[in-house]
Formats: C-alpha cells, structure tokens, sequence
C-alpha cells in the first residue's frame, strides 16, 4: 500500500532536482522567441548546453531511460533526433543497451536520412529533449518506416503542449513526457525560482489560464 505514495515522492524529488537543475544552467529564458515551427513564444528551452553540467545531464538521461523501461520496454532501437535528441539518446542507448540511429537535420545527395541500421520490422521509439508541434519526431517516424522499421512511441524529457501529443497521436505515435511545461512552471514557482509574471507567460502559450 506505499507503493504509490512512494514513488511519488521520488517523482516529486526529481522534478524538483530536475527543475531547479534547468535554471541553474540557464535552459530556460524569458522574452521573445521564434521557435524552429515560424510560432513566437515568450520563453524559450535550450537543453543542448547539457552535457556541460553532468549532474543535469545524468538526471535526463535517468529520467529518460526510466520513462522508456515503463513505457516502451519492447523497443529494438532508439531514434534520437537532430540535435539535443542526439545527446540525449546516445547515453540513453548505452544505459538501456539498444542499438541507437539518428536522424539528419536535412538528406544530402547519396546520403541518408538515417544514420545507423535499422533492421525490417523493428520497433523503433523516437527520443528527443522537446516535443512542440511533433514535426521533428514525424519527419523521424517516417525515416524510420522508410527504412523498414516502425515507430509507435516518442519520448521526450520535456513536453510544451502545444499540440504535439494530438498531431502524433492522428499519425498512431503515443508521446511520452518526463514532464511538461506547466507542471514544470508550477514546480518552479513553487521553489520561488520563477516569478508569477513568468508563470503566467508560460501558462498563456498552452492556453490554460494562470491562478
């Protein structure tokens, strides 16, 4: 019966590590952004400095790992996508001991848009560090099936929710978060490590209303 108040406990401690950790090394900035889908945002998530700062690093690449045990255990392979996905899914592969590829930011001539092998009929999960329209993980799912294997899974540490979820979803992806951006908010507000204003600027790109 401590089953579950235990295991949210350690939840809680690590997004609280997790979330203190992010500021810390400046993974989360405020003001106005452009993001890699043409929409603006007024905060912006850099985890490609990560690696920098092994104890951040060590707890995505737990969380990450742990998420993909739970979720997808039968997975053959990894997929990290371009770029924090690649330094992310590497030591995710080694810990989990399955074959990792990666795909390209673009196919140039005579080269593919997978690096790696990808064996027919292999269950492929996709990893990155953000998911917000699910364009990146799409175009990987579909690199993926061109190679002959098949894609029923994304996990990300971080999910904005701005509509990736359902897009993936449509296309028969199930996406998996470590966490999202308003429980991460709240934590860091909670720990006083946000503001209310900035709170409230990421309660407003997902559409949910600040308290």
């Amino acid at each position: 019966m401590c089953r579950a108040p235990m295991a949210w406990r350690k939840r809680s401690s690590q997004l609280n590590e997790m979330a203190e950790g992010l500021v810390k090394v400046g993974a989360l900035q405020f003001g106005t952004f452009s993001l890699p889908d043409g929409k603006d945002s007024s905060y912006y998530v850099n985890l490609r400095g990560l690696p920098s700062y092994p104890g951040v690093y060590r707890l995505a690449v737990d969380s990450l790992s742990e998420l993909i045990s739970k979720k997808v255990p039968k997975a053959d392979a990894i997929c990290a996508v371009p770029v924090a996905g690649v330094l992310l899914g590497s030591p995710v592969a080694v810990e989990l001991k399955k074959p990792l590829v990666y795909t390209r930011l673009e196919k140039l001539d005579n080269e593919r848009l997978v690096e790696g092998e990808v064996r027919p009929g292999w269950n492929v999960v996709v990893v990155g560090d953000l998911s917000t329209s699910g364009r990146t993980v799409l175009t990987a799912a579909h690199a993926i099936e061109d190679e002959g294997g098949h894609v029923s899974a994304a996990v990300v540490l971080i999910d904005r929710l701005e509509g990736a979820r359902e897009k993936l979803s449509k296309e028969g992806i199930a996406l998996h978060a470590v966490t999202d951006m308003v429980e991460l908010a709240d934590t860091l507000f909670s720990m006083e490590l946000i503001t209310k204003d900035n709170l409230k600027a990421i309660t407003r790109s997902v559409g949910r209303r600040a308290a």
